[in-house]
């Protein structure tokens, strides 16, 4: 459960603050109970108690920002040729609602970018995770979104140097 005014962190929408807890019908008109939550800019995403909170969680803390940049430096994982199991193994990844599992989809896909262009739907997803991960980022490190990005891409660089000294 999450309290009224915390932050939490939406894996397709970003940090945002939950407002309160209500009970909604929507599509199926069956009522539940969903969190309300802020996202800066005035969108509202409600999210449902249950099933589990798709990927809702907390801010992360300093400790995991340290595992992170251990991750996004590290040599990536490769992503399946398929386009729909690829897109569909990394949603289920970031299903896991973890700071460390956005990380590794964000170094995977860089790395992927850097051999096939990314395009369509998987740059569209590639880009919102990027944008939740810099959010939180500055937020937790107490630094500008501009300055989230900009260490997180000097790892992601680490990273790439990585892939190529495999290759030599």
């Amino acid at each position: 459960m999450f309290k009224i005014g915390e932050q939490v962190v939406h894996p397709q929408h970003g940090v945002g603050k939950v407002i309160k807890l209500d009970d909604r019908a929507f599509g199926s008109g069956v009522k539940r109970q969903y969190y309300e939550i802020s996202i800066p800019g005035g969108s509202t995403v409600w999210v449902p108690l249950d099933p589990p909170t798709f990927g809702l969680r907390k801010l992360a803390d300093k400790r995991v920002i340290a595992q992170c940049r251990k991750i996004l430096s590290s040599h990536p994982s490769p992503l399946a040729d398929d386009a729909r199991v690829r897109q569909s193994e990394l949603a289920a990844r970031l299903k896991e609602g973890t700071l460390t599992a956005q990380c590794e989809v964000v170094r995977d896909l860089y790395a992927y970018g850097e051999h096939k262009s990314l395009y369509g739907t998987i740059a569209n997803f590639f880009r919102t995770t990027q944008d939740v991960l810099y959010q939180e980022w500055a937020l937790v490190e107490k630094i500008t979104v501009a300055e989230a990005a900009q260490e997180i891409s000097a790892l992601l660089d680490k990273s790439r140097k990585t892939v190529n000294k495999t290759k030599s």
